[in-house]
């Protein structure tokens, strides 16, 4: 018969203890959501309306920051080299 090897009893301590605060932490979130399931339809609604208003608040704080040349700028950029283009074209074409 074979005997398992004595774990470290400091690494038994440990394990249990972040077992110990995991628990912690789901029994708290737990305790949330029950709390969060007791509150009247109004301000469901009105929680609800206050998440809207963040979400958007971000999309556009995101817009500005990861596009902050507006498109116009972009479409300007692409006509005029197209324009730029056509007239050196048009020109080789007319002189050769």
């Amino acid at each position: 018969m074979t005997t398992l090897p004595n774990p470290n009893p400091a690494d038994s301590l440990t394990q249990l203890e972040n077992q110990l605060s995991t628990l912690q932490a789901r029994l708290a979130d737990l305790k949330e959501m029950e709390r969060i399931a007791q509150l009247p339809p109004d301000q469901w609604a009105q929680i609800q309306a206050e998440v809207s208003q963040l979400e958007q608040r971000l999309q556009a704080y995101l817009l500005e920051v990861f596009n902050p040349i507006p498109a116009t700028f972009w479409q300007v950029v692409r006509f005029g080299g197209l324009g730029v283009l056509l007239g050196v074209a048009l020109q080789r074409w007319l002189l050769s």
